[in-house]
């Protein structure tokens, strides 16, 4: 039976392919009724084994361990956030290239492909190149550039190959995690070297030139000593037409040390030298970029209990970025230093506090002063009362200080309650806020008429040094549960409240233009988010989430460009003992509006497709597999810059991987 719904699978999936080659509707018609329906058969010639495997999966899902929600180990459904975890199985079967591409799965996150090499990501609202107002992570390290106020995600130094799971929190994370964390949080949380030992050796190959190599090697030395490195180089020619090519060597190492069981020591290291194809807008000249990042992290956690641990945790992050015509310099430094503590007090309360310093320099030709440097430092606390068996109160605070604007607070209050088993739901209030970056606070540049009249300005754009940071007060309610035994169901509903949201704004409409930033507008965002994870048999799993969301400026009655109203994702899964998977996933957004040079730019609604068939041998020490993404369009627009269009390209390749233990 398995030999025949793997051949049936096969079948759809050439289907898929030859309708995205030829447009042959009707023959992919033909093929996908007789293969439904073989596979209708072959479900119910197993259904036998179905209920047991079903109620297994889904309790291991509901129980799945975290720790971003709350700095600590509990289970997701303990979490005082809406929280969607990846895990290493579904980034592999996925096929995505690119670390952004694995956050069109969850959600209530919006995805944006800008250039081939650049990327926006948001949760809730609020999309850009920068999302400003989302917080990213590697293994507790932000990875947030307060330069611009966002992520470089083309620059990272992570490997997909490298990622035990991830963390999405949507909602606010300010109560534990600080500023910037407003709409949401993002924690890549890395393989441990004593959980994947041996060499693993992968190779990608595709269309628009793409090459992707990676090697990877685990071991431990003693029973107290592991270590892992990574290192890889990953090439592409890039958009059809957008200078955006991408040329990436890096490499990652992570060494562990348990001086005993209670007592852990972990080194983390990466470092990245890239060459990328830039087009700032279409009416500047192209450019190459040569960027270069390296960190280095140090974290010892020390259990004192069974009910008290400690951790401490400093790193070093340097980002440097030029571009070959001078016309832009930005170099960062940033040092971190935070500890944490928590502990049970009495029979009912689990407590955790902290406090953390930052210190950040940058040093910029697009600053004025040129040199400037921010000081943050922290302190949080939260206390989880247990009142009843199901019932739970969680209650904390933050407070910071930064260089930019003086101190605020950060509170939030849940309440977590389990009437029947496997049904839990979660209301929750906060406040969080985000400060000004660099660009927005100290920015200075003049844009002057061609050679020989360069001496002659066009436009000014300055920085606001009296910016207020923004600040929300967040609604939320969760429901999540085990539904007739067979569907896991999660529905989050919210209603954000967003006052002083900064814009650029135009400041003098005479010659010469003059651009600056402030505190323009309140903003309310609201929104539903559905998902739903069906393990129909032990080989065929389906997923399925949508998101409703809306964000309007208070009293305009208008949409904050960036924000797609309707949103759905659709995966299904097929996976056999003899090795043999694939991956179906299509995601459907809205349209959605950007902002332009003169008003507001629609982009239209589009569906991606993406498949990844593979097939494992030899005992699973060698894998072959084919991805396409993009399959129904050449290209498709997904944003606009604000002064064109940009269109996701087709892209379709091939994968060696080896293993050896």
């Amino acid at each position: 039976m398995e030999s025949i719904i793997t051949f049936l699978i096969w079948f759809q999936s050439l289907s898929i392919l030859l309708f995205c080659k030829k447009r042959l509707k009707s023959y992919v018609f033909i093929c996908h009724v007789v293969a439904v329906f073989l596979l209708f058969c072959a479900v119910n010639a197993v259904a036998d084994d179905f209920k047991d495997f079903a109620e297994l999966d889904l309790e291991e899902m509901l129980n799945t361990e975290i720790t971003t929600a709350s700095r600590t180990s509990q289970k997701l459904y303990e979490a005082p956030n809406a929280v969607y975890v990846i895990t290493e199985e579904e980034i592999k079967r996925s096929g995505a290239v690119d670390l952004p591409d694995l956050f069109r799965m969850v959600p209530g996150v919006d995805v944006v492909s800008i250039y081939g090499n650049s990327y926006g990501v948001s949760a809730r609202g609020f999309n850009e190149r920068f999302a400003q107002r989302m917080l990213m992570m590697i293994d507790g390290r932000s990875i947030y550039t307060t330069f611009f106020g966002g992520v470089f995600w083309e620059d990272e130094e992570v490997f997909l190959e490298d990622i035990k799971r991830i963390e999405v929190i949507r909602g606010p994370g300010a109560t534990l995690w600080g500023a910037n964390s407003v709409n949401g949080v993002i924690n890549i949380i890395t393989k441990d070297p004593e959980d994947d030992q041996g060499i693993m050796l992968t190779s990608k190959a595709g269309s628009k030139y793409y090459r992707d190599n990676v090697f990877r090697y685990s071991d431990s030395v003693s029973e107290a000593l592991s270590f892992s490195i990574t290192g890889g180089y990953r090439e592409d020619e890039g958009t059809r037409g957008v200078h955006d090519f991408r040329r990436v060597p890096k490499a990652t190492g992570r060494l562990k040390y348990r001086f005993s069981e209670d007592s852990v020591l972990n080194v983390f290291a990466g470092v990245n030298e890239s060459v990328l194809g830039l087009d700032v807008t279409k009416y500047q000249p192209r450019t190459d970029t040569v960027v270069r990042s390296n960190y280095q992290m140090l974290r010892w956690e020390y259990r004192l209990s069974l009910t008290s641990q400690f951790q401490i945790q400093a790193y070093h992050g340097s980002f440097v970025t030029h571009s070959k015509d001078n016309s832009i310099l930005i170099e960062e430094d940033k040092y971190d230093v935070e500890i944490q503590h928590s502990f049970a007090l009495g029979r009912i309360n689990q407590i955790i506090w902290g406090a953390n310093y930052r210190n950040t320099r940058v040093d910029s030709n697009l600053l004025l002063p040129e040199t400037d440097q921010d000081n943050l430092a922290g302190f949080f606390v939260q206390d989880e009362i247990d009142i009843l068996d199901n019932l739970k109160f969680i209650l904390g605070i933050k407070y910071e200080k930064n260089s930019f604007t003086g101190g605020d607070y950060s509170p939030r209050g849940s309440v977590l309650y389990s009437p029947w088993p496997d049904h839990h739901f979660r209301f929750a209030v906060s406040r969080a806020f985000r400060t000004p970056s660099f660009v927005e606070n100290s920015f200075s540049i003049v844009k002057t008429l061609p050679s020989p009249l360069a001496f002659i300005p066009l436009a000014r754009v300055n920085g606001n040094e009296d910016l207020e940071p923004e600040r929300m007060t967040a609604f939320e309610i969760g429901y999540r549960s085990i539904l007739f035994n067979t569907i896991a169901l999660n529905i989050e509903l919210y209603y954000n409240e967003m006052d002083r949201v900064v814009e650029n704004v135009v400041t003098r409409k005479m010659w010469p233009l003059k651009i600056s930033w402030d505190n323009e507008f309140n903003v309310i965002a609201k929104g539903i988010e559905i998902a739903a994870d069906l393990p129909l048999t032990p080989w065929w799993t389906l997923k399925a989430n949508y998101t409703f969301q809306e964000v309007e400026y208070k009293r305009l009655n208008n949409d904050v460009p960036g924000t797609p109203k309707h949103k759905f994702n659709l995966g299904s899964s097929f996976v056999f003992q003899n090795g043999f998977s694939l991956n179906m996933t299509a995601h459907y957004v809205d349209d959605t509006k950007w902002k332009g040079l003169t008003g507001n730019v629609k982009v239209d609604k589009y569906v991606r497709f993406d498949v990844r068939a593979s097939q494992k041998l030899f005992s699973d020490k060698l894998e072959l597999s084919l991805t396409g993404q993009n399959l129904l369009d050449k290209l498709h627009p997904e944003t606009n810059d604000g002064t064109d269009t940009y269109e996701s390209e087709r892209l379709i390749y091939g994968q060696v991987t080896l293993r050896f233990n």
